[in-house]
């Protein structure tokens, strides 16, 4: 039991009482921001609580729909007085309170109208929708192109026969594609847009004479209350609510995501689709941005994140990527010693020609080198990317924020921008020189006095580690010119090999969620997020589980003791609280920061001691030593003698794990 208490006037900031008393609203909270919801009018009450419209989820309850995150801004007015505006949190928070209210929260990214007529049987057993890019006399149509605005996930009302005859679901991205029918459409002009679509067909259509006003009202009908004759329409966000709820009580498992239609055109053409995924946020930003910064502590996946995009980069662009000795990409590790020369270009000594093969380092080497200008490693990169001017050039630069960056990049970060970049000219053949290129910022190479210019077809995805207190800030020029990515630790997605016993299965899951409880509920709220753990951990483990010969116990066990601990200790470390860490010297670490309300060290308490159950199962514990700059937690070794008895714990040293670099 805890012998301490926290004072009843501890000092509580704004944005840790908004973000604890998140987590206390209560469901008469919720049902009182509903009842406003209901009687006001969405824009207007987005408007006035200061939230945009969801773009992602939806809160679906009693056969209606809500915006989450504004919902639990409005619940905060009822439950402390004052209501929440968007900056003042992030989504996940909101969803994380609407779960453990049992509130029903379901993916949705978008509704569009498509009439299809005459075509609707060809495309349905395609598996797509198809809009050619002109008309055959030349002219453009908006709503053909709109095809191309289509995104993964969202829904499609497929109109034909003055019905709504199925509901699609976007299942890949568009692309640019000819009549996959030969001239079926003869309206179109061959070169088209081409998206795959999963149609379920509704077993009681939708006739016109039931639909209500607000579908009337949105982009695929005249002001007349006529349907449009155009393609594809999107339905605004203005009457997008009252319009599902409308489809929800005609169509069950309205966005439950089961499809009977999956399309033979789909296996005719699998080299075009080969590798259709989720739509990926982090893909998209760096197609839109062309630079992205992928931030977080270690373990969430920030190297994995460059393999999953050049994975899917040919389904969604339709482009190839450029191959680096059998890579998608080209990397680079950044660090202190990184410079301009390295980077860009510089003096490199160059040996002089010997007859026979330089020998070991222990033989005197040629006293006649020179020095030449050498390219370094984004200029190399550059001269890949026009040189294949169909091609996307993909790089990493990991570790960024370890090297000095504005002596790295120097003038490099104006050509770097996106609205900078070089263009190709016109399609000509499948290799080029920067001649080919359009420019309309250029630096002048201070060692060669070359031009230099990015071309548009260089993606840049850098990483940072924020545990890593050893290195400054980035640079403001820098995050004027990246799109920035926070990758959090996902724990509850992890999942145990089939291969294991129920028991083993158990003791994997169960530290995977203890780990995302010392997360949410101590290092979090008592730390902040630079703190946190990520989930690449548990991954390492459950490939290392598939090795039979192993004990399954002793695999977690290990990887408990010689990674995931280790790196808690440092997080932990780098804030100075390795105190947190140990049963005996966390009380008084509590009672030191009394600005931490009541109920959220209740939670942190319950949460670390958890851990410490758990270690010890693989006897295995943390302990805190020493004074002064000397003091910092250890791995230890138990043997319990009495149960329940700390008379009888026997400590076995274990080499220190303080300190490890992780």
């Amino acid at each position: 039991m805890r012998q301490f208490s926290t004072p009843p006037e501890a000092h509580i900031t704004s944005n840790e009482s908004d973000h604890m008393a998140i987590r206390d609203i209560e469901r008469k909270h919720l049902d009182a921001a509903i009842s406003e919801f209901d009687t006001t009018d969405r824009k207007a009450m987005l408007d006035t609580y200061g939230f945009g419209v969801s773009t992602g989820y939806l809160v679906h309850l009693n056969g209606r729909f809500y915006d989450p995150k504004a919902l639990i801004g409005v619940a905060h007015k009822y439950a402390t007085g004052r209501p929440l505006t968007a900056s003042d949190f992030v989504t996940d928070n909101a969803r994380a309170q609407l779960k453990a209210l049992r509130v029903p929260v379901v993916k949705f990214k978008g509704l569009w109208w498509v009439n299809q007529g005459a075509n609707y049987a060809t495309e349905r057993d395609g598996g797509y929708v198809w809009a050619g890019q002109r008309a055959k006399n030349g002219r453009v149509v908006p709503s053909w192109s709109n095809v191309m605005k289509l995104q993964e996930g969202q829904l499609v009302l497929h109109y034909t026969n003055k019905q709504i005859t199925a509901v699609g679901t976007v299942h890949g991205h568009p692309r640019e594609a000819t009549d996959p029918e030969s001239n079926l459409f003869e309206q179109y002009a061959p070169a088209g847009y081409l998206c795959p679509i999963d149609y379920r067909e509704l077993a009681n259509p939708i006739s016109a004479s039931e639909f209500p006003e607000e579908l009337l009202a949105t982009a695929p009908f005249d002001k007349n209350g006529k349907v449009n004759q155009g393609y594809l329409y999107p339905i605004g966000d203005d009457h997008i609510l009252d319009v599902l709820a409308f489809l929800d009580a005609r169509i069950p498992g309205l966005l439950e995501g089961t499809f009977t239609h999956r399309t033979h055109y789909e296996d005719q053409h699998s080299d075009e689709f080969a590798g259709s995924y989720e739509s990926d946020p982090i893909l998209e930003s760096l197609l839109q941005f062309k630079n992205i910064v992928l931030e977080g502590v270690p373990g969430t996946g920030k190297s994995y994140a460059i393999e999953n995009i050049a994975r899917q980069w040919r389904s969604r662009t339709g482009r190839s990527l450029h191959d680096f000795d059998g890579r998608p990409y080209r990397t680079t590790v950044m660090h202190p010693s990184t410079s301009y020369e390295d980077f860009i270009e510089g003096l490199r000594p160059v040996p002089s020609v010997r007859v026979d093969a330089p020998g070991y380092f222990d033989e005197a080497p040629a006293r006649d080198t020179s020095f030449a200008v050498a390219d370094g490693f984004f200029v190399e990169v550059c001269r890949a990317a026009v040189r294949a001017p169909h091609e996307d050039v993909l790089v990493l630069l990991d570790e960024l924020n370890r090297c000095n960056i504005p002596s790295v990049f120097g003038d490099l970060l104006l050509t770097l921008e996106s609205s900078r970049r070089a263009r190709l000219r016109s399609a000509g053949p499948s290799s080029g020189s920067a001649h080919d290129w359009s420019a309309t910022t250029t630096a002048r190479l201070p060692y060669s006095g070359r031009t230099f210019f990015v071309p548009d077809n260089v993606y840049v995805v850098a990483t940072t580690n924020t545990t890593d207190r050893s290195v400054a800030p980035l640079d403001a020029a820098l995050r004027r010119r990246f799109a920035f990515h926070r990758l959090e630790p996902e724990l509850g997605e992890v999942t145990a090999p089939s291969i294991l016993s129920s028991a083993d299965r158990e003791l994997f899951r169960s530290g995977a969620r203890i780990l995302e409880n010392v997360n949410e509920h101590a290092l979090r709220p008592c730390l902040g997020p630079d703190a946190l753990l990520g989930h690449s951990y548990f991954y390492s483990i459950a490939d290392a589980l598939n090795d039979r010969s192993r004990n399954p116990a002793d695999v977690i066990a290990s990887y408990w003791r010689y990674t995931i601990l280790p790196q808690l200790i440092d997080s932990v470390r780098a804030l100075n609280a390795d105190d947190i860490l140990d049963s005996h010297t966390r009380p008084a670490w509590f009672d030191t920061h009394s600005e931490i309300e009541k109920k959220a060290l209740d939670r942190a308490m319950d949460a670390l001691g958890a851990l410490d159950d758990y270690l010890a199962q693989f006897g295995l514990m943390l302990v805190v030593e020493g004074t002064g700059l000397a003091r910092g937690a250890r791995i230890a070794g138990i043997e319990v003698g009495d149960p329940g008895s700390d008379d009888e714990l026997v400590l076995d040293d274990f080499d220190a794990a303080a300190g490890m670099d992780s």
